[in-house]
């Protein structure tokens, strides 16, 4: 038995025997399994990589080399390896330990980014700053498939002497299933279960430089094993496919690229959930990132038994749109994350899933709205960002009719400082053209959606990582473009979007503040004549948002007061620009940053 909670750092590796290692891997995938169903996190894509990171860390040592994780879904191992066990007690909570890589926590956390596909383009720059020190970059098959991975990879391939190790780490799987015409190269690429056979076994049963001649030759013979080899004719030394899940195979491999001086790409393949059945045989994406679970039964400790989520209730409503009227669907890489799985399955050549390829997601979806049809465009709101041009240039420039769904808008928790969607508002503000809604509840959402639908307009609606109450909802109630008073009073105006609307006025009911509440869930363009009518009372008017506050409503607020001369006192209650929102339970990071039900009591009881 190892003692995982006293590693210090991964040099203990050098001096275990391939049994020990093996047994290592068992104790970790169990540790892991344990941890995660308590504190919930990225379970499969950490189960899959366990030898690959154990191989890694025992050939090539932390002087000389730097590891850079793609995203961070699947760096559970390595931060174990590098101390951190004794912290996964608190792992994704507030005060511990990131879900993702974190340069705050370790030295050994070189490339923090919660996006994909931006580790290789990282390593390029690494190589050119310190040439000492060679990266090593491990990536998933369907990052690798983003724009901005081809980008590095192009780059990096002209470049015999910049000489990064790319790890390839093919699942088959994303969130869920890889898509894509590159998904089916790499189908070519692991040829057949008897060639790869026959490559383990070469590397077990010849010496090594029978099999590194073998892989110089290997160019002469390969068109009668697979027609073309894409990272080849870049200008990688490709070493591949070979399974991802063996230790003693793994060392060896890695042994021999560590003496290759050019670029490499070293193409392995796992078993996403590797060591835990449900895990294992999930083909959907649930096991890729799960709440807290009972591990016998792989079930959530604490479903939402009536509930359903915004995710949930947005793709249902599709479903009952798409009965009456003909529009298509289009997501990055998020049918599952986006609850469009029986969508998908009712409607298979009306959603199309793009892969992690934001900007290819929203020009798609330009060029289907400027052929008059509609289309809904449906990602997170921390991955919206990555599309800025294109949302700005070729859908908002042109005034083209795309219906985009920002997810996850506003606080999302434990997903920490990457996925945080409070940049959103801010980012369409500046666009022309565009209409920004946020609804107080799944009905209003609904509504918001409708409405939508009759315009001709780029409209965007945000709704946040929450759970509702099920409910049968009215799928033909439309909203207007107006702003709504939906509490009076007589000392102060509160006004906001979202589901900071129902909490605020439960407070005020709780506390019997005289406050006025206006739902402003057409955040652009503004209702100018509410607005006006409001200035005319003259009190002092909060403006509560979830967002950052700079390009947001209340700067346009403030834009009218300033003028048309009125006298109110305006208050911003959001984020500041340089604000890093940390993970933690929604709870606790609504609490830290004054959002939580105490907070806005003293807000709406504070005087100006």
């Amino acid at each position: 038995m190892f003692d995982l909670y006293a590693i210090k750092d991964p040099s203990f590796l050098k001096n275990l025997t391939i049994k020990e290692l093996q047994q290592l891997a068992v104790e970790i995938r169990q540790f892991l399994i344990e941890h995660i169903s308590k504190t919930g996190g990225h379970l499969s894509s950490n189960l899959g990589i366990v030898e690959i990171t154990l191989a890694l860390y025992y050939v090539f040592n932390t002087e000389e080399y730097e590891f850079l994780f793609d995203v961070g879904h699947q760096s559970y191992v390595h931060k174990i390896l590098t101390g951190r066990a004794k912290d996964f007690d608190n792992l994704r909570q507030y005060g511990g330990i990131s879900g993702y890589i974190s340069r705050e926590e370790s030295k050994y956390d070189i490339w923090e980014s919660g996006h994909s596909s931006t580790s290789i383009s990282a390593a390029c720059g690494l190589l050119i700053a310190n040439s000492d020190k060679r990266p090593i970059v491990v990536i998933g098959d369907s990052s690798i498939s983003n724009g901005v991975a081809f980008e590095g990879l192009n780059f990096l391939g002209q470049y015999k002497k910049m000489n990064a190790i790319i790890i390839l780490n093919d699942n088959k799987m994303g969130i869920s299933k890889s898509v894509g015409s590159l998904s089916n190269t790499f189908s070519r690429l692991r040829s057949t279960k008897a060639v790869r056979k026959s490559k383990s076994f070469m590397q077990k049963i010849f010496p090594n430089f029978l099999v590194k001649f073998s892989h110089q030759v290997k160019r002469s013979i390969k068109g009668f094993i697979q027609q073309d080899n894409i990272f080849e004719d870049m200008g990688f030394d490709y070493y591949g496919p070979y399974y991802g899940n063996r230790i003693e195979p793994l060392i060896k491999l890695f042994k021999r690229i560590k003496q290759n001086k050019q670029p490499v790409i070293s193409h392995l393949l796992t078993i996403k959930g590797l060591g835990y059945k449900p895990a294992e045989e999930d083909k959907s994406g649930t096991f890729h990132g799960v709440p807290p679970f009972n591990i016998e039964t792989g079930k959530p400790l604490n479903p939402h038994i009536g509930e359903i989520s915004y995710s949930s209730g947005v793709a249902n409503y599709l479903i009952e749109k798409r009965k009456n009227q003909p529009f298509f669907v289009i997501t990055p890489a998020m049918k599952s994350g986006s609850s469009l799985d029986d969508f998908a399955e009712l409607y298979p050549n009306d959603l199309f899933d793009v892969g992690i390829a934001e900007e290819h997601a929203a020009i798609m979806s330009a060029g289907i709205a400027t052929n008059k049809k509609d289309v809904v465009l449906l990602m997170y709101s921390t991955f919206a960002q990555r599309a800025y041009d294109e949302f700005l240039n070729d859908i908002a420039r042109s005034d083209l009719k795309v219906i985009i769904g920002i997810d996850r808008a506003g606080i999302v928790g434990e997903d920490g400082v990457t996925h945080q969607g409070i940049y959103d508002v801010a980012m369409f503000s500046l666009m022309p053209n565009i209409i920004i809604t946020m609804p107080k509840d799944m009905q209003e959402a609904i509504g918001l959606f409708n409405l939508a639908f009759k315009q001709n307009h780029p409209f965007v609606i945000r709704y946040p990582r929450l759970y509702v109450k099920k409910e049968n909802y009215d799928y033909s109630y439309i909203c207007d473009m107006s702003w709504e008073i939906i509490n009076q009073g007589k000392d102060k105006i509160l006004i906001s979007y979202g589901d900071d609307l129902i909490k605020s006025l439960q407070i005020i009911k709780d506390n019997n503040l005289d406050i006025k509440i206006v739902n402003a869930r057409i955040i652009k363009p503004m209702d100018l004549k509410m607005l006006d009518e409001l200035f005319k009372e003259n009190i002092d008017i909060i403006v509560l948002e979830q967002v950052v506050s700079n390009g947001t409503l209340y700067h346009n607020i403030l834009e009218f007061k300033e003028k048309h001369n009125y006298n109110s006192k305006v208050i911003k209650h959001s984020f500041e620009p340089n604000t890093k929102i940390t993970h933690g339970k929604m709870n606790d990071i609504r609490n830290h940053y004054g959002f939580g039900d105490n907070d806005l009591l003293n807000l709406l009881k504070k005087d100006a």
